[in-house]
């Protein structure tokens, strides 16, 4: 089984650098984006198949909340304002590791 994770990460990692190989042009754009979140699928899954997950309850609960402050983000902010939204995301994206 560690094999395989092994193998999925490879393909996972193949996937990205062909997706964004394929996102340097706007006509291959769309199947770069397309391998890419191939890519993030083939991960995610190899990482919930590894073995040293201690509780997929814990997982489900930060999906949850997460996608529901998402949701509720997008839905209220106006279409004008969504590089203020972005920005503020991205800044706190970047102090999480910092907790």
């Amino acid at each position: 089984m560690f094999a395989l994770i092994n193998l999925s990460y490879l393909a996972a990692a193949v996937c990205f650098i062909l997706g964004i190989k394929g996102m340097t042009r706007p006509k291959t754009a769309v199947r770069g984006n397309q391998l890419a979140a191939i890519g993030m699928l083939i991960a995610v899954v190899a990482a919930l198949l590894h073995q040293e997950i201690i509780s997929y309850a814990a997982i489900i609960a930060g999906m949850l909340l997460g996608g529901s402050i998402g949701v509720w983000l997008a839905k209220r902010t106006a279409t004008t304002e969504m590089p203020e939204l972005v920005a503020s995301l991205n800044g706190i994206g970047g102090g999480g590791p910092r907790a």
